[in-house]
């Protein structure tokens, strides 16, 4: 077997890293975790709204009615470790809006917010300040819930 396929059934395997990769990584996820918790807080303050019922005829149009018709039955998946999520992923009509924190190379934070339209291409947004980002997220979320 070649160097290059070891290498990488060692990294798939998850026994590829030393430990100097392993507490860098752990790093990188606390920061992350640790700035997103505004969202995932805010995620679960309104995670008992109502949906709007147009939002969940066009989401589900045959089943709808047997859904959960709450905000977080709208959740797809938590970004990052289930105990220090840096982001998550929601269904919307015709596909989903992820909102995600992630370090640039520099350490600096971006946090990112990606509306993935079936058979279209990703629309990306990137934010600096995470008040900003904060704010499109309630945008966003006012946009699916009874208000």
């Amino acid at each position: 077997m070649n160097q290059t396929l070891q290498r990488l059934r060692q990294i798939a395997q998850g026994t590829g890293l030393d430990e100097e990769d392993s507490a860098k990584r752990e790093q990188r996820q606390a920061k992350c975790a640790q700035l997103a918790q505004p969202l995932i807080q805010s995620f679960h303050d309104l995670g008992n709204e109502f949906v709007k019922v147009e939002v969940l005829k066009r989401l589900w149009p045959d089943d709808y009615e047997q859904r959960n018709d709450r905000l977080a039955g709208l959740l797809i998946a938590w970004i990052g470790p289930p105990t220090r999520p840096h982001g998550l992923r929601l269904a919307i009509p015709y596909g989903s809006l992820t909102f995600e924190v992630a370090l640039r190379q520099d350490g600096s934070p971006v946090f990112l917010c990606v509306r993935d339209i079936l058979s279209q291409r990703p629309a990306i947004m990137e934010f600096n300040d995470r008040k900003e980002w904060l704010e499109f997220f309630l945008k966003a979320i006012a946009d699916l819930v009874e208000i």
